[in-house]
């Protein structure tokens, strides 16, 4: 099944036009990563199909509805079905980690156990934490962590290993894969690290300019004639110094 489609995304900000032609599918399961250089987009599309911005031109459906055409219930409900951690992650600075995932828990109405979300991400140690206090990493984890309680049938993820180490950014990965694979759930990122492109996702999609420069697997990218995805990055969006006229 079709998650989501996008079709000739175009979206304009006063006379900066953003989107200039975007064409995107995920399917149930998929692992998906966004790339391109900061500005090329990234950011507007992933809000566009959150449903927290509107576009000017194109078609874009979620589970199979046309959401321009979703409003009221209908609009609940396909938001019902998407959870998200963004930059930078901000929350409730005057309440621990548990207090968090109670609050978010009866927000989304979640039938899921707080303790064993506790266990699932290893909390039991800051549960009693302050947000405020916690390193980035831990932060990441809590944020995902409650992105999970409402069982997405779609996560978005901007950018989620930004500045943390290495062991940090296995463990979430760890915990990102098993979401997809416990629950069939559909992950769209976007990343800065080919690396972590090349090992975890099924598909990239490229944006340059605010077009889809290519969309297609991971693995025949590369064997198109790459190294690797690091190799095509390079070779394939132009440095800040070569863009500037």
């Amino acid at each position: 099944m079709n998650v989501v489609e996008v079709q000739n995304l175009h979206k304009s900000y006063g006379n900066r036009h953003v989107l200039k032609g975007i064409h995107f599918e995920a399917h149930a399961g998929e692992i998906i990563g966004v790339i391109g250089k900061n500005g090329a987009g990234k950011s507007t599309f992933l809000e566009i199909i959150m449903t927290l911005k509107s576009f000017d031109q194109g078609k874009v459906r979620l589970f199979g509805k046309n959401i321009e055409e979703a409003h009221g219930a209908a609009l609940d409900e396909l938001r019902r079905n998407i959870s998200a951690v963004l930059q930078p992650t901000q929350f409730y600075k005057s309440l621990k980690v548990e207090e968090l995932l109670r609050l978010f828990k009866a927000y989304y109405q979640s039938d899921v156990s707080i303790e064993q979300m506790i266990a699932d991400f290893s909390l039991a140690s800051h549960r009693k934490t302050y947000f405020e206090k916690l390193s980035g990493g831990w932060k990441q984890k809590v944020s995902l962590a409650i992105a999970f309680l409402s069982k997405p049938k779609l996560l978005i993820l901007d950018e989620p290993t930004t500045g943390l180490d290495p062991h940090m950014r296995q463990t979430l990965w760890a915990y990102i894969q098993h979401y997809n694979q416990k629950a069939g759930g559909t992950v769209i990122l976007t990343t800065h690290s080919m690396d972590e492109v090349e090992r975890f996702c099924d598909k990239v999609m490229l944006i340059e300019n605010g077009r889809t420069k290519q969309f297609d697997t991971v693995r025949r990218i590369i064997a198109s004639g790459y190294q690797s995805m690091n190799d095509y990055y390079l070779q394939n969006v132009p440095s800040s110094e070569e863009s500037v006229s």
